[in-house]
C-alpha cells in the first residue's frame, strides 16, 4: 500500500527536522540583489514554495494561482482501467454506476511574508478552493442477466420504481445520478503559517529549512443533494498538519539550480467528519538560465508519493462512484514542470515579480481508481518593500 511507504519515509521527515533546528543559524547575510538590483532567478519555480527568505526589516505580498485538471482514462495502478473493471472493483462490496469524466480545481492563495530578522522570515498563506466535476454514467459490457448487471445501487432502483428513499437504503446513504451531470464546491481552505529558518549561507548558495504547520480553516463537511461530497472536493483537510521542507539554492553566474525535500504530516487521527487524508512526501529539484536580469526560465522535476485516506464519512455518503471510497485516493506521482520568472529591476514598480510554470504528468502509479491527471498551472506574482 502507497500509505505504508508514506509511513516509512516519516521518519526521514523527522531527521530533517532535527537537522534543522540543530544546525540553524542566526548569522549569515542576504544580499538578495547581488549588488545589482533584483534577478529574476533569486525566486524558485512558481509551483515550489518555501524556498526564499528576506532581509531584516523587508515585507513581501503576494497572490498565488493554481489551476489543476484531471480527465481522459480511470486509471488502477499504472494502467487505464475500462469501464466493466470500474463497475466491478471500483466500489470495493458495491457496485460502481458513474464515474468521473473531468475534474478541476482552483485555489488562490496570499502569500504574506516579514522578516524580523536576516536569519528568520514568517509567513502565513489564507487560501480559497473552487472544485468542479462532470460524471459519467459507466457502461457495463456483461451479459444483461450476467453478474454485472445486478449491483448498480439506486440505478437499478430507479429501473425498478422504487422511490428515493429504498433507494438511499439500498445504496448505504447515496443518491446516485442516472445520467451525466455536474456539481462543484468552493470555500476557504486551510491556512498555512509558520517560519523559515536560515541554515547556511555562502557565496552561491542558500540552506533553509521551514517547519510550517496548516490549521484546519478549510471546510470538511460540503453536500451534494444532502450527501457528503466526494473526499477531493472538500476545501480543507479538517485536521492540523505539520508541513516541514528543507530547501537548498545555488547559483553560478546566469545558472542557478535548487532542490527541496517536503512533507505533509496528519496531526490528528481524524477530522471532525470522520477520516483524515493520507501523509505526502516530495522531493524535487530544479535548474534555470537567467536570459537577463529581469527574466529567467526553469525546468523542474516532482516526485510525490501520497497515502491513502483513513477512514471514512461519518455520515450520509456515496458508495457509486470511485471517489466516494477513501482508498481511491493517493499513490506515487512523476512530474516535469517548465516555468519563466520576471522581475522588474528598476523604476518605481523594482521588485515587483511575475512567474508562472506548468506541471505536466509524467508517470502514476495510483491507489485504487482515479481519473488519470492533465496537469496542473501556477501563476504568482509578488512585491517586496
Amino acid at each position: 500500500m502507497k500509505n505504508s511507504t508514506v509511513r516509512r519515509q516519516i521518519p526521514a521527515l523527522g531527521l530533517c527536522l532535527a537537522m534543522g533546528l540543530t544546525i540553524a543559524a542566526s548569522q549569515a547575510h542576504a544580499d538578495s540583489d547581488h549588488g545589482t538590483g533584483p534577478l529574476a532567478d533569486t525566486h524558485g519555480p512558481a509551483g515550489v514554495m518555501f524556498d526564499h527568505m528576506h532581509k531584516a526589516g523587508e515585507w513581501m505580498v503576494g497572490f498565488r494561482y493554481a489551476y489543476s485538471s484531471e480527465s481522459g482514462d480511470i486509471l488502477h495502478g499504472g494502467s487505464k482501467a475500462g469501464d466493466q473493471m470500474v463497475i466491478d472493483h471500483g466500489c470495493g462490496t458495491h457496485k460502481c454506476s458513474m464515474a468521473p469524466g473531468s475534474m478541476s480545481m482552483n485555489m488562490y492563495m496570499l502569500d504574506i511574508m516579514y522578516a524580523p530578522t536576516d536569519w528568520m522570515t514568517l509567513m502565513v498563506m489564507p487560501m480559497y478552493m473552487t472544485h468542479d466535476m462532470t460524471m459519467r454514467p459507466l457502461q457495463s459490457t456483461a451479459s444483461p442477466m450476467g453478474h454485472g448487471s445486478m449491483g448498480h445501487g439506486s440505478s437499478m432502483a430507479m429501473d425498478m420504481g422504487m422511490d428515493d428513499d429504498m433507494s438511499e437504503m439500498m445504496d448505504h446513504g447515496t443518491h446516485a445520478h442516472s445520467g451525466a451531470h455536474t456539481h462543484g464546491t468552493d470555500g476557504w481552505g486551510d491556512t498555512i503559517f509558520g517560519p523559515e529558518l536560515r541554515v547556511a549561507d555562502g557565496p552561491g548558495y542558500h540552506i533553509q529549512f521551514s517547519p510550517m504547520f496548516s490549521a484546519p480553516t478549510g471546510s470538511v463537511n460540503k453536500k451534494t443533494n444532502g450527501s457528503f461530497t466526494h473526499y477531493m472536493m472538500q476545501p480543507g483537510s479538517g485536521t492540523w498538519d505539520f508541513l516541514p521542507s528543507i530547501t537548498y539554492t545555488g547559483r553560478a553566474d546566469r545558472l542557478t539550480w535548487g532542490a527541496q525535500v517536503l512533507g505533509v504530516v496528519r496531526m490528528e487521527e481524524e477530522n471532525d467528519s470522520g477520516y483524515r487524508l493520507g501523509n505526502v512526501f516530495q522531493a524535487t529539484g530544479w535548474g534555470s538560465y537567467r536570459f537577463a536580469d529581469w527574466i529567467s526560465a526553469s525546468v523542474r522535476g516532482l516526485y510525490t508519493d501520497e497515502g491513502q485516506i483513513e477512514g471514512h464519512y461519518n455520515g450520509p455518503h456515496n458508495h457509486s462512484s470511485p471517489p466516494d471510497l477513501q482508498y481511491n485516493y493517493g499513490g506515487t506521482y512523476w512530474d516535469i514542470g517548465f516555468g519563466i520568472n520576471t522581475v522588474i529591476p528598476s523604476g518605481q514598480l523594482k521588485g515587483l515579480r511575475f512567474s508562472a510554470e506548468w506541471l505536466q504528468p509524467v508517470d502514476e502509479d495510483v491507489n485504487g481508481y482515479q481519473l488519470e491527471r492533465n496537469g496542473t498551472l501556477w501563476a504568482n506574482t509578488s512585491y517586496a518593500f
